[in-house]
């Protein structure tokens, strides 16, 4: 018998960094240089019956290469968000702060390792948050 799992959010983040160096080289102008890509993390139900999720979030962005106002480089740094959609919940958000970005020219693999710190404290918050909330799950009143 073979259990399916859920992959690792890690795992694709290389994936959208290569998707994003293919735009940036494509020309195309359909996404900007500055955005996010949020890749599901976590889904925790708090004591109450609220859902709480975890998404990493993969910032790309563009920013003056060392002070020039003419030349430009592009970097990616990855956070995390958890949001409680319980009714009534005293702390619906948390953000983990982001990596120090890195180029998106550096090594794809690489920022897999830099997303686990932000990774294991989104999830430890949520189940934290979990355990805790009252929060009753918001049924559209």
């Amino acid at each position: 018998m073979y259990t399916k799992f859920a992959p690792s959010p890690v795992n694709t983040i290389p994936d959208e960094i290569r998707a994003q160096r293919r735009h940036l080289e494509s020309g195309r102008n359909f996404l900007s240089t500055d955005h996010a890509v949020a890749i599901p993390a976590g889904r925790y139900q708090g004591v109450g019956g609220a859902v709480i999720e975890a998404d990493l979030q993969v910032k790309f962005s563009r920013r003056r290469k060392n002070g020039s106002f003419t030349e430009k480089e592009d970097v990616v740094a990855i956070a995390a968000l958890v949001r409680c959609a319980g009714h009534g919940c005293p702390d619906q958000e948390h953000q983990v702060p982001a990596t120090d970005p890195v180029l998106l020219t550096a090594d794809a693999d690489d920022a897999t390792t830099a997303a686990q710190a932000p990774l294991d404290a989104a999830r430890k918050w949520a189940q934290q948050h979990a355990e805790t909330c009252r929060a009753l799950p918001y049924t559209g009143r």
